[in-house]
């Protein structure tokens, strides 16, 4: 009898969620909709002629200073919002975090929407990256937490197709707004303004939106955490929640050796294995956007317009690109859990460093010609990269990190995840306008190198997650120590009503 508890219990790959457990994670990820628009309407507010009219963008000497600086600044802000999320989401909880985040994007976006200066603007943008980045941390963080592990790469993909989303929407209103003659020279806030609308939607969504049980647990609220668990992990196959006793059981277990470990940066440095996982968390986005998505993403319009087409035209291409890689994006949510973790991000760098090698070569032979069909096939290329880093890369790179660390340290690891993120932001933002005016299509090649040696360090360095519960991953680093009990130790008892461990579990607590 015990025997086929265990089976059932420790194979089981059922999804043990409801339609319910989907709508919530949705919800909360209308925050995530909330920072893609916010990153992505600067595009569209550089690209209104009102905006450099009115901030006297268009006779100054520094212009091109002051536009890196709108650009930049907003990860600037962001790294500020990385750090402060480390302490704040550990202090007050993810769902605290959250809203707390969408205050300050609400506020910031309305700020600049109604800048009367150009510093003021930039204030503000500055303001908007810290808000975003904390948001960017908090929701895969919560989404980890809880989610079930199973279809845990799946569920948190929404996450990415949120940002997506927002992408897109910023993306059409800009050329909505192109085309709007209207509102006496100050076309370029309405754009800005619509923004605030998505925090808003979070922010009402909020109170139907539970705390993360595990951290629950390290607050001692077990009944709390319990319920929650009890509801969201459950499915119509398991009307006795054995799926969830036996999770909920390993958490708390977990959690009493969580409680006694340090929980400092500087307990993340003293353990060999909490500094590798210091290493990939931090490197996982640098590797992802080194490839070159965020330079695509942000100067696809200059790309396509250095390809001989009109403004109307490459904000259409803009926008086409974009809703064709957001379909990626919804596309990998069914494909995510099917492949371990490090295939997944070796073989998407390996595809990318294809695609950019093609366009390299297209837009050293076509660039400056009067050869159509060379030049459409350089930016179908563009769309193929931008399609297969969505569907292989893009909701990877956000929730990877957050399933390497333990309850007491995963804010602290997603920090480091986003942190590095912001700074590598920064670094192609400035570099990128200069590298294409000087050596133009050879930058490409640069992407083409490090997506090599990137999926080099994927495959052979980044262990798979995949499928692992949370409280089990300390053993993917040789922590076999610091994992309180496994799940195929736990078996359910004859009624179904609690658990009961195979002999050594206590021994092996007892020896740490």
């Amino acid at each position: 009898m015990e025997s086929n508890a265990e089976t059932n219990i420790s194979k089981d790959h059922r999804g043990h969620y409801k339609a319910s457990t989907v709508w919530r994670v949705t919800g909360v990820s209308f925050g995530s909709l909330s920072l893609g628009y916010a990153a992505a309407i600067i595009a569209t507010t550089l690209g209104q002629p009102s905006f450099f009219e009115y901030m006297g963008l268009a006779t100054a000497k520094n212009a091109s200073q002051i536009i890196g600086a709108m650009n930049s600044l907003f990860y600037a802000g962001g790294f500020f919002g990385c750090v402060f999320n480390a302490w704040y989401a550990d202090r007050f909880g993810r769902r605290i975090a959250i809203a707390t985040a969408c205050v300050i994007v609400l506020l910031s976006l309305a700020l600049q929407a109604g800048s009367v200066h150009v510093a003021m603007f930039i204030v503000f943008r500055f303001t908007n990256g810290f808000g975003n980045l904390v948001l960017m941390n908090s929701i895969p963080l919560w989404i980890t937490e809880f989610v079930p592990p199973y279809h845990r790469g799946a569920l948190s993909n929404i996450h990415a197709a949120m940002i997506n989303i927002g992408y897109l929407v910023s993306s059409y209103v800009g050329v909505g707004f192109y085309y709007y003659t209207g509102g006496s020279g100050n076309q370029w806030r309405a754009p800005l303004a619509l923004g605030c609308l998505f925090p808003l939607i979070t922010l009402a969504i909020m109170p139907f939106i539970p705390e993360s049980p595990r951290y629950l647990l390290t607050k001692d609220k077990i009944d709390e955490a319990w319920n929650i668990v009890r509801e969201m992990h459950s499915s119509s196959d398991d009307p006795n929640h054995e799926f969830a006793t036996v999770e909920f059981y390993q958490m708390k277990k977990q959690l009493e050796i969580d409680s006694r470990l340090d929980s400092s940066w500087i307990g993340m440095l003293r353990r060999p294995s909490y500094r590798k996982r210091v290493y990939i968390s931090s490197s996982i986005l640098v590797l992802l956007y080194c490839t070159g998505t965020l330079t695509i993403a942000n100067y696809g319009p200059i790309l396509f317009k250095s390809l001989g087409f009109s403004p109307s035209q490459v904000l259409l291409f803009q926008a086409g690109n974009i809703l064709q890689g957001l379909s990626a994006v919804i596309a990998s949510i069914f494909i995510v859990d099917r492949f371990a973790r490090p295939t997944l991000l070796a073989a998407g760098m390996l595809v990318c460093a294809v695609n950019i090698s093609i366009v390299a070569a297209l837009t050293a032979t076509y660039l400056g010609s009067t050869n159509a069909s060379g030049l459409a096939a350089a930016v179908a290329f563009i769309f193929v990269y931008v399609w297969c880093y969505g569907f292989i890369l893009d909701g990877v790179g956000y929730f990877y990190a957050a399933e390497l660390f333990p309850t007491h340290l995963r804010a602290k690891g997603v920090t480091c995840c986003l942190g590095a993120y912001c700074l590598i932001n920064i670094l192609w933002l400035q570099v990128a306008p200069t590298a294409f005016d000087e050596i133009g299509w050879k930058f490409y090649m640069v992407f083409v190198s490090c997506a090599v040696v990137g999926a080099g360090i994927a495959w052979t360095w980044f262990p798979d997650t995949t499928h692992c519960s949370l409280e089990e991953v300390a053993r993917l680093f040789g922590d076999e120590d610091l994992v309180a009990v496994y799940r195929e130790e736990i078996v359910l008892d004859k009624d179904g009503g609690g658990v009961v461990e195979k002999p050594g579990v206590e021994h092996r607590e007892e020896e740490l």
